[in-house]
């Protein structure tokens, strides 16, 4: 149970495994130098990850066993172990599985979180709330709001070497669809002054466009 919290908390750590090898070895019984020499590591280093791995199980192995004060957000760790593969599948970044954990601690619960979501979208970042979303899907086999809406603009890959003089001319080509469409999504959204913004990327396309040309004549 312990080294499946430690995994949990560590989560995206590239050390992970390390580090919950290192904990393992010591609950085993080895010694620092030991764990240090199977690890190339120094003494001090090892002493430094197995103190945190402490502090992340609430004590009890280097320090006086403080279990009642363990923080909660470890054991919803374990509770939804899965939240980091979610955030990596539905590419919501590396950092919003750590806010909706941090969110959960607060809430104290996954219900009173999507709760508080529901009547207050407005305060937590949008990657979190979705996060929160797939989350509560899994839990309890329906959404408690819709789907975060993903833009389906695909931007071309470039047609000329990263050295070419023109490359600079071709990526705001490639790019000034995407403007488009964000103004777009942002007038439906009620930002109304977006809709008179759309003249100028239409004004520059057609520069750019024209200053192509030329370059190709």
């Amino acid at each position: 149970m312990i080294l499946e919290k430690l995994r949990a908390c560590w989560a995206f750590s590239p050390t992970v495994h390390r580090n919950v090898a290192l904990f393992e070895g010591f609950l085993k019984g080895k010694s620092f130098a030991d764990l240090a020499q199977e690890h190339g590591l120094s003494k001090s280093r090892v002493r430094q990850i197995i103190d945190k791995a402490d502090r992340l199980v609430g004590g009890g192995i280097l320090t006086k066993a403080e279990s009642s004060k363990a923080s909660p957000r470890s054991d919803f760790m374990v509770d939804y172990p899965y939240v980091w593969n979610l955030a990596e599948m539905h590419r919501l970044g590396s950092v919003t599985p750590h806010h909706f954990f941090a969110e959960l601690e607060r809430a104290g619960s996954l219900e009173r979180l999507v709760d508080k979501m529901k009547r207050l979208p407005w305060r937590t970042p949008t990657t979190t709330r979705e996060l929160a979303r797939l989350v509560w899907q899994k839990e309890r086999g329906e959404s408690p709001w819709p789907a975060l809406k993903r833009s389906s603009m695909a931007i071309v890959e470039p047609s000329c070497p990263a050295d070419h003089p023109d490359r600079g001319l071709q990526c705001q080509l490639a790019l000034e669809p995407a403007f488009h469409e964000l103004a777009e999504r942002a007038a439906e959204s009620g930002w109304t002054p977006a809709r008179d913004s759309l003249r100028a990327p239409r004004a520059r396309r057609r520069t750019l466009e024209e200053q192509l040309r030329q370059w190709r004549d």
